[in-house]
């Protein structure tokens, strides 16, 4: 009798545990959809849960609150501590993370903060597969390892938004992420310049310190002229190679590959001319509308125009017709060193400005689809260049 006893009393110490523990259900997760942005964890990699800018996981979460890469899990009693333990790979270090689940959080979120290896994610130039491992203990018991294949993107490939899988199919908004892609500590930007300033269109670059929106014009349309001589054309490349109906992104050429390549599209364009106008000081500004990108930027406190970056590459363009402009700003077209380029400046300018108004008004109506990134609110938020020269970690 003892001898039966005693396995069913043995079984009752050492399995019951483990009956419990296996009531848990959980699961590896990767936001969104299984795939990897690395030029949203380059370009977020400092930002601090801001209120509006990054999308933070609600309640029932433990950890990261600007974690992609975790786990859900759903049975846990409260008070229990869990560890997750997520494996190295080439993109990421290993790393453990220990809570405690609060009361009412029979299912919840948690996301390890990842040690990244940010130089192996700036050289994704297409996508790949990648297996990411993660291993749950609950109260020093492991409930074992599992394994998603996630894909990750090119580094070229901005993540600007995500609906969500909910009810609401609502929509996250990250087009702050287009502001990742100016750098204007790129050494092409000092040698643009330093050619803008050799064709004496203006004697220097001081930004907005003369207070006059003319001389402010001026040094535009000096940026305008050497990039339009450099030969950058518009190319309307923006497809990428993992498409997703819930995740929305936009292939976008780093700085090398743009001047490398002599081509720009609508975002390519505009993200190389703020770069620019940033070093010398003034204030530019991305702006979304569907399917497009152009440029805003102040001449004062009280005047932005819109600059349609498509158009740097036109040519033998018919008049347009600019006497808004010129009676504004009374820029003596006398003072111009290449009048084509002036032709099309003055028509980019015209056809900004009324596709700025257009979008102001969208914006202020609440249109997700339209918006204003200010880059340098998005510095101060911390959100980095991704630099095409990255080096490993």
């Amino acid at each position: 009798m003892n001898i039966r006893i005693l396995p069913v009393f043995l079984s009752a110490l050492v399995l019951g545990p483990w009956i419990a523990a296996a009531e848990v259900e959980w699961e590896p997760v990767i936001y969104p959809a299984n795939q990897i942005f690395p030029s949203l964890i380059i370009g977020a990699a400092v930002v601090k849960a801001p209120e509006d800018a990054f999308p933070s996981w609600g309640d029932n979460h433990l950890g990261d609150p600007q974690g992609v890469i975790g786990i859900w899990a759903r049975g846990v009693e409260p008070g229990s501590e869990i560890e997750v333990n997520l494996e190295e790979n080439d993109y990421m270090k290993s790393v453990s993370f220990v809570a405690t689940v609060g009361e009412g959080d029979d299912q919840f979120m948690a996301h390890p903060k990842i040690s990244y290896k940010y130089g192996a994610l700036a050289r994704v130039k297409q996508a790949v597969p990648l297996d990411v491992t993660m291993e749950l203990k609950v109260d020093g018991k492991s409930l074992g390892a599992q394994t998603v294949t996630a894909t990750v993107r090119t580094v070229n490939d901005c993540l600007f938004g995500v609906t969500e899988d909910n009810e609401e199919k609502s929509y996250s908004d990250y087009s702050w992420l287009f502001a990742a892609y100016v750098n204007e500590d790129h050494p092409w930007v000092d040698r643009t310049l330093k050619e803008a300033l050799a064709t004496k269109i203006v004697s220097s670059f001081d930004g907005f310190q003369s207070g006059d929106p003319e001389q402010v014009l001026k040094q535009i349309f000096a940026v305008w002229n050497v990039m339009q001589r450099k030969g950058l054309n518009y190319s309307n490349v923006t497809t990428t190679a993992a498409e997703s109906e819930s995740v929305h992104s936009q292939h976008v050429r780093l700085f090398d590959e743009s001047v490398e390549a002599a081509q720009a599209n609508c975002v390519d364009g505009s993200v190389l001319l703020a770069a620019v106008l940033r070093k010398i000081g003034l204030d530019p500004c991305l702006v979304t509308v569907p399917g497009h990108m152009f440029l805003a930027v102040s001449l004062d406190d009280e005047t932005m125009i819109g600059l349609e970056t498509t158009m740097m590459g036109a040519a033998d363009l018919d008049e347009v017709d600019a006497k808004r402009l010129r009676s504004f700003l009374k820029f003596d077209p006398e003072e111009r060193k290449n009048e084509e380029s002036w032709a099309t400046f003055e028509s980019a300018v015209d056809t900004g400005t009324a596709a700025l108004l257009e979008a102001v008004e969208k914006m202020d109506a609440g249109d997700p689809d339209y918006q204003l990134i200010d880059l340098a609110e998005a510095r101060g938020l911390g959100i980095l260049p991704i630099s095409s020269g990255t080096s490993p970690r």
